[in-house]
């Protein structure tokens, strides 16, 4: 799946934009500050209904408007829209009819986004590497978000009686099974696709020659003792739980571990390695979403700063092999460009685009002897 058309409106510096993107690569160059990453966050929102910077819509609204919009039209002919109000309210629509939650634009356009915030997966806290893996399911399993739904409901009705302090075991456990029923099957979904996912992860790293990634060892922990059943888990909780005012076990608390020889991987790899890591895991999230269901779009935000030369072309195959199309930031169009100007078509050959004061023109790009902006 991929964008062949987007238009903004009044979102960040950007006032207005009617671009056509092309398959493969699309570079969009220009100064820090000149509009770049508020495109890509644009991208970002017409995926999921939100910002990947802000959780708050008005920060996204240009000054003194009251609104924005977002539009996008796929390669299979669908259209995506998403318009965002200063008073908090907005529409999500989906071929001209109004679309009942974000997670139905989520599954439109599967999106991946590798940015300065990607790389705290390793050193971030569960609920960042908990997210990766359940939009891998998200993406393979279509039951997931309705059990997942399912379960985040009975756990806010069981925390919400415990907060209250005591209470008839009877009603917790109303909830517990609840919980214990949709749990189960978020747990065996996201076991199954993490076995896949571990497989693609480590093809990946087979490809780095002589990498320290070799010998990274990832694992799932699914939240309670794996010898215990959820609904055993949760009554024999219950005392503690109380005492705390929530929940303490259950697919909630799930994670991802990242070792090196039995020590934690963020305190073993350099900050380098630890980004190309990352870099391996969403690929790896990507080529299994892409083997179950459709390429997804990548956003990825001024990579130079992030990977050093050789590593950025490794990430550019990967990318090139995975996805349907990737938009690209960078400040010089020689840097930005060079690692895929080096794969086969059509990625060789990239749309560009000028950003300057949040105005996006599009460019012919110069040869590769050239550096400046032809006008």
């Amino acid at each position: 799946m991929s964008l062949t058309r987007l238009l903004l409106s009044h979102f960040r510096n950007i006032d207005s934009a009617d671009l056509s993107l092309g398959v493969g690569a699309n570079l969009f160059c220009g100064a820090n500050g000149s509009g770049k990453t508020s495109l890509l966050e644009a991208v970002h929102m017409l995926a999921t209904g939100r910002s990947f910077r802000s959780r708050q819509h008005q920060s996204v609204i240009q000054r003194d408007q009251e609104e924005l919009t977002v539009f996008g039209q796929l390669d299979n002919g669908f259209t995506l829209g998403v318009e965002r109000r200063r008073d908090g309210t907005g529409r999500i629509r989906i071929n001209q009819a109004s679309a009942e939650s974000s997670s139905q634009l989520a599954s439109c356009l599967p999106l991946q986004v590798i940015n300065s915030d990607s790389f705290s997966a390793l050193d971030g806290g569960p609920g960042v590497r908990r997210r990766l893996l359940d939009w891998t399911v998200f993406h393979v399993e279509h039951r997931y978000a309705h059990e997942w739904k399912s379960y985040q409901t009975a756990l806010r009705q069981r925390n919400a009686l415990l907060r209250r302090g005591k209470i008839a075991t009877d009603q917790l456990l109303v909830w517990e099974q609840r919980m214990a029923y949709s749990g189960s099957f978020v747990d065996q979904w996201r076991a199954e696709v993490f076995e896949e996912l571990r497989s693609h992860l480590g093809a990946l790293i087979g490809e780095l020659p002589e990498s320290p990634l070799a010998g990274v060892d990832m694992s799932y922990r699914r939240g309670w003792r794996k010898e215990s059943q959820l609904l055993e888990a949760l009554a024999q909780s219950r005392e503690g739980d109380l005492a705390q005012g929530h929940t303490r076990i259950g697919p909630h608390r799930a994670d991802l571990r990242f070792a090196v020889e039995g020590e934690v991987a963020y305190n073993i790899l350099s900050r380098g390695q630890q980004k190309m890591l990352v870099c391996a895991l969403r690929t790896a999230m990507a080529e299994l979403v892409q083997q179950r269901r459709e390429k997804p779009v990548f956003l990825v935000d001024d990579l130079p700063s992030e990977l050093d030369e050789e590593n950025q072309q490794r990430f550019a195959l990967w990318v090139s092999r995975c996805a349907s199309q990737v938009l690209v930031t960078g400040i010089e169009w020689e840097t930005t460009s060079r690692p895929w100007l080096q794969l086969d078509f059509p990625w060789n050959s990239p749309t560009v685009f000028h950003v300057e004061h949040g105005r996006i023109s599009a460019r012919q790009h110069p040869p590769a002897s050239k550096v400046e902006w032809s006008e």
